[in-house]
């Protein structure tokens, strides 16, 4: 199984400082599922302009978590809520990147573990 998440960047970025890259999978660990959580109900009551402001906002936390095929579902949910087309397949886009995003939980929490 491949994995969906790669902390390469991330690990450029604090020039291989275990203790911050904890601290900014653990940030992401938190705020990540809420964010999620907040995008499915969004998407439940039609909020469209909420769900744009929050794949937006996701986004720049995938790209540092190494997640490029969330990333994309990120910008799919981000261009499709924005220009309202497409509206009926975000439920499958949403879908997969719940389930993408669940897997690299699991990875993230084994990679800091292992630091």
């Amino acid at each position: 199984m491949s994995k969906h998440s790669d902390l390469t960047f991330l690990k450029s970025f604090t020039k291989d400082d275990s203790a911050k890259i904890s601290k900014y999978v653990n940030m992401f660990l938190d705020s990540a599922p809420k964010a999620l959580e907040q995008m499915n109900q969004q998407l439940s009551v039609a909020d469209w302009p909420s769900l744009k402001i929050s794949a937006h906002s996701m986004k720049s936390q995938l790209r540092y978590m190494g997640m490029a095929a969330a990333e994309q579902l990120a910008i799919t949910i981000e261009r499709s809520s924005s220009e309202q087309t497409a509206l009926d397949q975000l439920p499958q886009v949403l879908t997969k990147l719940n389930e993408i995003m669940t897997e690299a939980f699991v990875e993230l929490k084994s990679e800091i573990s292992a630091l």
